[in-house]
């Protein structure tokens, strides 16, 4: 109680400033328009689940499952690279993004991992390459332990970005989530942009890099009907009942594994990235530089190149550039 109480104590200078940015940001540039059509268009997709899927490319299927409180928008700087190679598949979580938003609670983690499992059974997917970014991450260890399990497994690898993985170390925003009461209030009297610009800026090794376009992309969602009910459930959700039986499984997963790490994540341990790595046999541990919790977003291209380099053989990514000013650690204090 006391170390979150300090990180309170420690942020609430900065939160009066982000208060101050997310009232321009819900106000300024809704007429905005111009933005450069994407460079691929979507293959259909339809799912009997009801979840909001987009499909680039052609070949073996590489499936994204996105972190909490983000959606497909989180992987956008992944379509086009992979799918000249690959059937790049990614979706909302039920709940998030345009997936649909029930007033129930069936937003557990088990209940995401089943949805998932049923899209990959109606699509009949082979091959599969699963990758998944924080509570995604979680999502795609479940779905793996399932998936190995099986004698004849669809699951061909498996790549983990700042996955969540143990109950011992959890970041303050699902914290806050789980929270009764509090959980509610910062849910229903914060403005969808303040939650999401609080998250990225936790989140970011850089927060220059954070766009006003972005935090409109995740916040819209939480803004619409039921978005706010469905955020809390996920929160609430978020950690299965009989993790400690999970855990156990996961020296059970039997695929090539690959663990990217932003190497300045702010929200979950490094210790967390060890932790599993040994815990999944002959798995590979790669750090991305200059990135926080969601590397993809932050550092797309080596994050890319990684990926690359673990699917086609041959392929050698360069050492990632240092940038001129380090955010993070300049003065101690990061730009915000």
């Amino acid at each position: 109680m006391e170390s979150i109480t300090r990180r309170f104590q420690i942020c609430f200078p900065r939160l009066l400033c982000l208060i101050a940015l997310s009232l321009l940001l819900s106000s300024a540039g809704h007429g905005q328009s111009g933005q450069k059509p994407e460079a691929l268009t979507s293959l259909p997709c339809t799912t009997r689940t009801g979840l909001h899927c987009e499909i680039y490319g052609h070949g073996e299927p590489i499936l994204f499952l996105h972190g909490l409180g983000g959606n497909t928008y989180s992987w956008r700087y992944m379509k086009e690279p992979l799918a000249h190679y690959y059937q790049v598949i990614l979706i909302d979580f039920r709940g998030e993004g345009k997936s649909p938003k029930p007033h129930d609670k069936h937003y557990s983690l088990e209940d995401q991992s089943e949805l998932i499992y049923q899209f990959i059974v109606e699509h009949n997917l082979q091959r599969l390459t699963l990758v998944g970014n924080s509570y995604g991450g979680a999502v795609s260890l479940l779905l793996a332990i399932r998936l190995c399990a099986e004698t004849d497994s669809r699951l061909a690898k498996l790549v983990l970005i700042d996955p969540g993985a143990y109950a011992d170390h959890l970041p303050l925003f699902l914290i806050i989530l789980r929270t009764p009461v509090l959980g509610w209030l910062a849910v229903h009297i914060l403005p969808p942009a303040l939650q999401i610009l609080i998250v990225l800026f936790q989140s970011y090794y850089d927060p220059a890099k954070i766009t006003l376009k972005q935090i409109r992309k995740y916040a819209k969602p939480i803004a619409s009907r039921g978005g706010r009910w469905a955020l809390l459930q996920i929160g609430k959700g978020a950690i299965p009942k009989d993790l400690a039986y999970y855990i156990k499984l996961y020296p059970t997963i039997s695929v090539p594994t690959l663990i990217l790490w932003g190497e300045d994540d702010h929200v979950l341990r490094r210790d967390v990235a060890t932790r599993l790595h040994d815990a999944i046999k002959g798995s590979e541990l790669k750090y991305i530089k200059y990135a926080g919790h969601i590397p993809q977003e932050e550092e797309p291209g080596p994050v890319v190149c990684r990926i690359k380099a673990f699917l086609m053989p041959n392929i050698i990514c360069p050492p990632q550039t240092q940038p001129s000013v380090n955010p993070r650690r300049s003065n101690g204090r990061s730009r915000f």
